[in-house]
């Protein structure tokens, strides 16, 4: 049986807002910029064109004059149609391609708040398709280094502790000192 998935909502691929919406508001308004640029250019042409058309032929009557002026009418709706339309899509494009950055960060950060906050927590790989692969790798070969350091740490303690009670007349306070060293190290060697 396959889990069904939720489906995505936009609150899921914006987990950076400021991150992912200034460079994606920096390629819209880029490729805006050009592309009105461009626009108008194409719509000048096309007006020179029909005027040039009109000048020809001085006996050009109201009717084919009109539907000249509708014609560049209908470019123009087209262009900004156009305009319009590749906004909305570098939009989406450009969420969806920081969001294979700013997914792994947040996870990153995660992980790293949770080393800082004395955990050692169980590092996801990152999915397929995400960028920031190798610092991800990195990450993960840097907890598993620190979760088999106090692993280690931890079973020599509890050896010490042990061979420490089992000899006659150990010393309460060494005892108690071994004992809170291996909690912690038990503590943070459990999955958060």
């Amino acid at each position: 049986m396959n889990p069904v998935k939720p489906p995505r909502k936009l609150r899921n691929f914006l987990l950076d807002k400021r991150f992912q919406l200034k460079y994606t508001l920096a390629m819209v308004a880029i490729s805006a910029i050009i592309s009105v640029f461009l626009g108008y250019f194409l719509y000048q042409a096309h007006r020179e064109s029909s005027r040039v058309s009109s000048l020809d032929d001085p006996d050009l009557d109201g009717a084919l004059a009109s539907e000249l002026q509708s014609e560049d009418r209908r470019v123009l709706f087209i262009l900004c149609g156009f305009l319009g339309g590749l906004v909305l899509a570098l939009t989406a494009v450009g969420i969806v391609a920081t969001h294979k950055i700013a997914g792994p960060a947040y996870a990153m950060r995660r992980t790293l708040t949770a080393i800082a906050d004395g955990k050692l927590p169980t590092v996801r790989a990152l999915r397929k398709g995400d960028e920031l692969q190798a610092v991800g790798e990195e990450l993960l070969r840097m907890a598993n280094s620190l979760r088999d350091r106090e692993q280690h740490e931890h079973d020599d303690l509890k050896t010490a502790l042990e061979r420490l009670k089992s000899t006659p007349g150990p010393q309460p306070e060494v005892l108690a000192a071994l004992e809170k060293l291996l909690a912690g190290k038990e503590q943070r060697l459990q999955q958060s």
